[in-house]
């Protein structure tokens, strides 16, 4: 079972990267070659959560570094729809001031 999905917005001129289950440790360690990648390419990037419930220490772990390597190299990321328990641990652990938030991995809505 693929536990995530990659494509490129042309219109965006970014990657989104969409993991299709909860973003654990192993869901996490799947992803984070891909999505560190497009972090570090210089191109923005949306991590559309539509279908993450939960989030573990790891998952939230590589959201930070993809966001610093974004950051790095003159990008930024951004989550797209993510769940009230995603928001939650965000708020809980004072990151929902880092990240972007967007309703649609298309952009602002």
């Amino acid at each position: 079972m693929n536990t995530y999905a990659v494509a490129q917005d042309e219109d965006l001129d970014a990657v989104i990267v969409t993991p299709l289950a909860d973003l654990d440790r192993d869901v996490a360690e799947e992803i984070r070659p891909t999505l560190m990648s497009a972090a570090g390419a210089g191109r923005d990037v949306v991590v559309d959560l539509h279908a993450v419930h939960l989030i573990d220490s790891a998952g939230l772990g590589l959201l930070v570094r993809a966001h610093r390597e974004a950051k790095r190299h003159g990008a930024q990321l951004s989550l797209a729809e993510p769940s009230r328990f995603v928001q939650t641990v965000l708020h809980t652990m004072r990151l929902d001031g880092v990240f972007s938030v967007v309703d649609s991995p298309s952009g602002p809505g």
